[in-house]
């Protein structure tokens, strides 16, 4: 398997989507960084006051939030390829097994994703740092804060990658898989809550939903609560940060099962 993921490596830093894909995320941090530079605060007197740090923080957070609808257009870049041009039934012939090779497409389309959110989320507090080094809040609390709730998002980067990949092995065509992914981000959670009201079951259960994991999440990245670990999420004060992980390994569980019972089967 290893090897096979260094195979995939060298594969994907020949692509040409690369360099497009890092123009992409610069050219957005780059617009990000222009609107905070131009930020103005001011008391209740009008007086302006220095710029704070913590409003970049809270915007990376926001940012984090609306990146997932990326993920299923990254995995496509990185992944999904050799499924759509039947290079998979390559490896399948030589008698690798087919969960291995399902977990190393999963493990470099998630590194790959990894390694891109770093990097704009390190250009983004570096030059934010820059233009406003004043902060009502210690920078080393912010980033402490930012970079626990960074590793709990985590799990969430790997269950999206996950569901995308399900959808691929499912569908077998990978136009398909994208849509079906976006489809399923867009309308489970509000489905949900049409199931929650209609069986009046407690409202609470909303937070099943993994997009509202992934906003409660990143909306405590923004609240620079020293506390981040004890914290509660800010729609219930019972499941904590804890439980939230608990949940997404719940549903990461659900789909490698998924990818399991029906990858085993599936011809490519």
């Amino acid at each position: 398997m290893f090897n096979f993921m260094k195979a995939e490596f060298f594969r994907i830093s020949k692509r040409k989507y690369n360099v497009g894909l890092y123009i992409f995320g610069f050219v957005m941090c780059a617009f990000v960084l222009y609107i905070f530079a131009g930020i103005k605060i001011r008391d209740m007197a009008g007086r302006e006051l220095d710029r704070d740090l913590s409003m970049m923080f809270l915007t990376l957070g926001q940012i984090l939030s609306l990146a997932s609808i990326l993920i299923p257009l990254m995995v496509n870049l990185t992944a999904l390829e050799p499924y759509a041009s039947g290079a998979i039934n390559n490896n399948l012939a030589l008698g690798q097994s087919r969960i291995k090779i399902y977990l190393a497409n999963a493990i470099i389309s998630f590194l790959y994703i990894l390694v891109y959110m770093i990097i704009m989320c390190a250009i983004l507090i570096g030059v934010g740092a820059i233009i406003a080094p004043i902060s009502t809040t210690p920078f080393a609390d912010m980033m402490k804060n930012f970079l626990i709730g960074f590793a709990y998002l985590l799990p969430c980067i790997w269950f999206y990658v996950s569901l995308v990949l399900f959808f691929q092995i499912l569908t077998r065509h990978r136009s398909s898989a994208i849509a079906i992914s976006y489809v399923a981000m867009a309308i489970f959670q509000p489905v949900l809550y049409i199931i929650i009201n209609k069986f009046r079951w407690n409202p609470r259960l909303i937070i099943l939903a993994p997009s509202r994991i992934v906003q409660s999440i990143t909306g405590m990245m923004g609240s620079y609560d020293i506390g981040f670990l004890q914290g509660y999420n800010y729609t219930d004060k019972i499941l904590n940060t804890y439980n939230m992980l608990y949940i997404m390994l719940g549903w990461i569980a659900l789909v490698w099962a998924g990818i399991y019972f029906v990858g085993r089967k599936r011809e490519f």
